[in-house]
């Protein structure tokens, strides 16, 4: 059985050769362990106008438009959060409950040019909003966990990722529908590339939208209706066995990191100009690093301190730039000078979009 979908793995990826793809190469990284701050390049930074009768939980997504920005927070309630580009309140999608348009928990949403699909795990729905007001909505029962969702661009295409176990070491995987979730195809991949995945292993920049598999290393384009590699992330003698990939069980993984230091598991890649940086985890799933190749050299940040914590960390890659929000009570006067921020307002997230480099 495991032939077989081995065969429907390789079936989804583009025939590439090997020798016509790039290798990003991240060997013997300088370790960087002086003063943070020049080291981050703003590009933009707002307080997010949040009425006072929403409180803010975590951020789980962020999302843009050409002229919004949708938020999916999560804290005492699970809503969606609309601003305008210079941070004014706009709308907030809160239907809580389990009767008809409801749900339970946003796990994820995607959207294209006039609707909004949020996913319901618990009672594994998408729900299809109009984006105008939220009011008119369908419900689809969907038969598979997901992980992952991406409404692929200048296409009626949707990109998912399912952790559905299909058999032992085996996973639904990667899978494309239509808008209206119809047609809904997955090709199987092994366990380590789907449980390894989080929603940072996708990433927007060059105008395209990217994949990195988990274990692999492996950077994937994500097309129509299937996925093109394009890159890889080598890290030399700190890579991974890709067997690990293969694994089903926790404690095969562990095994495998205490007999040896390595870098896996890339997330939030960006490839920008002359610079190409990353997170990864470094020897455990505990530790996690930034990494950061300029002009080929290479470079490789702890996240040691409450201020590489929020700006090593980010939420998401998106439109060329790395994007994370500091929620009330998590930034200082510091940092409000740091961001070229001058109002005396404790009270509201702020939206930063940057870069990390010199």
């Amino acid at each position: 059985m495991r032939i077989h979908h081995f065969l429907l793995i390789v079936f989804i990826v583009s025939c590439t050769p090997e020798s016509n793809f790039k290798s990003i190469k991240y060997l013997d990284p300088h370790f960087v362990n002086e003063s943070f701050d020049d080291w981050i390049q703003l590009e933009q930074s707002f307080f997010l106008e949040i009425p006072d009768s929403i409180v803010v939980g975590v951020i789980k997504q962020i999302e843009f438009t050409d002229s919004l920005i949708y938020l999916l927070e999560d804290g005492i309630t699970s809503s969606i959060l609309v601003f305008d580009r210079e941070g004014d309140f706009k709308r907030q999608l809160l239907k809580l409950g389990s009767g008809p348009g409801e749900y339970v928990q946003i796990d994820l949403f995607v959207f294209d040019k006039n609707h909004i699909s949020i996913y319901d795990r618990t009672q594994m729905k998408l729900i299809k909003y109009s984006l105008k007001d939220f009011s008119v909505f369908q419900a689809f029962d969907i038969e598979d966990y997901l992980v992952g969702a991406l409404s692929v661009p200048n296409t009626s295409s949707l990109f998912f990722v399912s952790d559905t176990d299909v058999e032992t070491g085996i996973q639904k995987g990667y899978g494309f529908s239509k808008e209206d979730f119809t047609n809904l195809k997955f090709k199987p991949q092994f366990s380590g590339f789907i449980e390894g995945f989080l929603p940072q292993s996708i990433s927007h920049f060059g105008e395209n939208y990217f994949l990195v598999q988990p274990f692999s290393d492996k950077v994937y384009q994500i097309g129509k209706d299937s996925i093109y590699l394009v890159d890889r992330i080598d890290f030399g003698s700190k890579r991974i066995p890709e067997k690990v990939s293969t694994f089903d069980r926790a404690e095969d993984l562990y095994e495998i990191l205490s007999s040896d230091s390595y870098f896996f598991a890339p997330t939030n890649l960006l490839v920008r100009d002359s610079i190409i940086s990353f997170n990864f985890f470094n020897e455990t799933i505990d530790n996690l690093n930034f990494g950061l190749i300029q002009n080929g050299k290479a470079y490789r940040f702890s996240i040691d301190s409450n201020l590489k914590e929020f700006f090593l960390k980010p939420i998401t890659v998106r439109e060329d730039l790395l994007h994370t929000v500091l929620l009330p009570g998590e930034y200082n006067e510091e940092i409000i000078e740091l961001l070229n921020l001058t109002k005396d307002d404790n009270e509201k997230p702020i939206l930063v979009s940057y870069t990390i480099g010199q």
